[in-house]
């Protein structure tokens, strides 16, 4: 697919988007994204399960246009939906062809946001969430749960794998509720998310829509006068505009860096020569700073949770700030344990934010790769020592305190979906830059600005990969920080 438009970066939904170049954007898409797709664009769950099974059961027959079909019949502010559900996914192949700026689009729609949605319906994209962060067995064992309570389950389901009809098909038979006047009930399937250890985050924001606990408007009407209301795009320029709010910049006089270095595994992933500079440049940097530096190598995915989980039990909870550095491998969502198992993002998260640590800073810094993707550019220098944190070919705790889960900032090497770049001599790109700005700037701004910094950085860093020339953009994965901070340096740095 290819567009000739020029898009401006703050075109309306409308003008980007018609029936013909969904047609376009329609071939593009694998089955599984054409469902989610849909899944997300509904108008009423309640009814919805037949006609989305029915496209479903016709795209499985011959080659048809079964988004087109939907918004045919429901024709009200489809292209916003398509356009916002289209950011959720992270489909930036798509985006790019229609010639839109994705950070445009990501800051109108702020899929980020787990609480927040514009036109799509927010507890829809909380459920589409737990779609992607379940594996195939744990699909399988939260359907033996649910039809463990349903003993006359849908039989055309028996042979889906696509766990989005299953929910619909939940909603015809009101084991959950999905509403537009936000009475939504949960209850039942929340009862076993919390059976699931990886999944605390997801269970919360569910509960929250079950007791209307959510502040944020769910259904994205700007200007509101809901006194409640916080736009997310406010929090998305929060380093600018909480900078002028904030009376005070906390110090950081005492901080613990904890450096997680995989580079051996064993058997499938490559082993990732140039992580020891990373390490040693990370090492190095904090210590400037005075933290305390503990440094685990090639842990499994079960030392590797019980290291993040015992880090106040082994050290204490008496500094300012914990950074916790995580080098490795990764998928979508999380990264790859030496044992090449998958840690998801949401499991760091839990084994990280305990109550014992609710007052301290927590940052964790994640070099990995994020999905297969590679985002290509036309000039640039070549290097042949480059290579990338992915596969060789590249091809509910509901009870639990949330306070927990404040002071908490996540900054990825790259975007969901994406590679992330690995000099097999000099270190990876992520880590370059951030050490280069921390030592730089880290004593004289706010650790917002640095990352702001380090993200600008990273736009210009280009390079070769087996012929193709490709960037990278990080990327903050959560930040629940309540206040800014500073590091301070103990020892003159020289960065050359």
């Amino acid at each position: 697919m290819s567009f000739s438009m020029d898009a401006i970066a703050h075109n309306t939904a409308k003008t980007v988007i018609n029936l013909n170049i969904l047609r376009q954007i329609e071939k593009d898409l694998d089955i599984d994204e054409k469902i989610s797709v849909l899944f997300l664009i509904i108008e009423d769950y309640t009814n919805a399960f037949r006609d989305i099974f029915d496209l479903f059961q016709k795209a499985r027959t011959k080659n048809s246009y079964i988004i087109i079909d939907y918004v045919k019949k429901h024709p009200e502010n489809w292209e916003d939906k398509i356009l916002e559900a289209l950011c959720i996914l992270n489909n930036q192949e798509v985006i790019r062809k229609l010639r839109i700026s994705f950070k445009d689009l990501d800051l109108q729609y702020v899929p980020k946001f787990r609480l927040y949605s514009k036109s799509i319906n927010v507890v829809a994209k909380c459920l589409y969430r737990l779609c992607e962060s379940l594996n195939e067995s744990e699909q399988k064992l939260l359907l033996n749960y649910i039809k463990s309570d349903n003993y006359n389950y849908e039989s055309l389901l028996d042979d889906t794998d696509f766990l989005e009809l299953h929910m619909l098909y939940w909603m015809q038979i009101k084991y959950i509720t999905i509403s537009k006047d936000e009475k939504h009930n949960m209850e039942k399937l929340l009862k076993h998310l919390k059976k699931f250890e990886d999944l605390k985050i997801i269970s919360i924001d569910l509960e929250k829509f079950e007791n209307r606990l959510h502040v944020v408007d769910t259904h994205g009407n700007f200007g509101t006068n809901d006194k409640n209301y916080l736009h997310p795009i406010f929090l998305e320029q929060s380093f600018h505009a909480e900078k002028n709010n904030k009376k005070k910049i906390q110090p950081i006089n005492n901080g613990l860096c904890i450096i997680i270095n995989q580079i051996f595994f064993r058997k499938e992933y490559d082993t990732r020569f140039g992580s020891s500079t990373d390490c040693n440049n990370l090492s190095e940097t904090f210590q400037a700073f005075g933290f305390k530096i503990e440094i685990f190598e090639n842990l499994e995915k079960k030392e590797m949770l019980e290291k993040n989980k015992n880090i106040a039990k082994n050290y204490g909870n008496k500094y300012d700030c914990l950074f916790l550095c995580i080098l490795s491998h990764g998928y979508r969502g999380g990264v790859i344990s030496s044992d090449e198992k998958e840690v998801s993002l949401e499991a760091i998260e839990k084994a990280v934010c305990c109550m014992e640590l609710k007052d301290v800073i927590k940052i964790v810094i994640i070099q990995a790769c994020q999905g297969k993707t590679r985002d290509f550019i036309s000039t640039g220098r070549i290097n042949n020592c480059l290579t990338t944190d992915g596969l060789s070919d590249s091809h509910t705790l509901i009870s639990e305190d949330i306070r927990q889960f404040r002071k908490f900032f996540i900054f990825m090497s790259t975007i969901q979906g994406f590679v992330s770049v690995r000099h097999k001599d000099q270190g990876s790109w992520f880590i370059q830059e951030v050490c280069e700005i921390l030592k730089s700037y880290g004593n004289q701004l706010p650790f917002t600005e640095c990352v702001r910094k380090v993200m600008t950085s990273m736009q210009n860093r280009n390079g070769k990969i087996e012929g193709t020339q490709v960037v990278q953009l990080p990327e903050i994965r959560n930040d629940r920080l309540d206040s800014d901070f500073q590091l301070k340096s103990i020892i003159n740095l020289h960065f050359e």
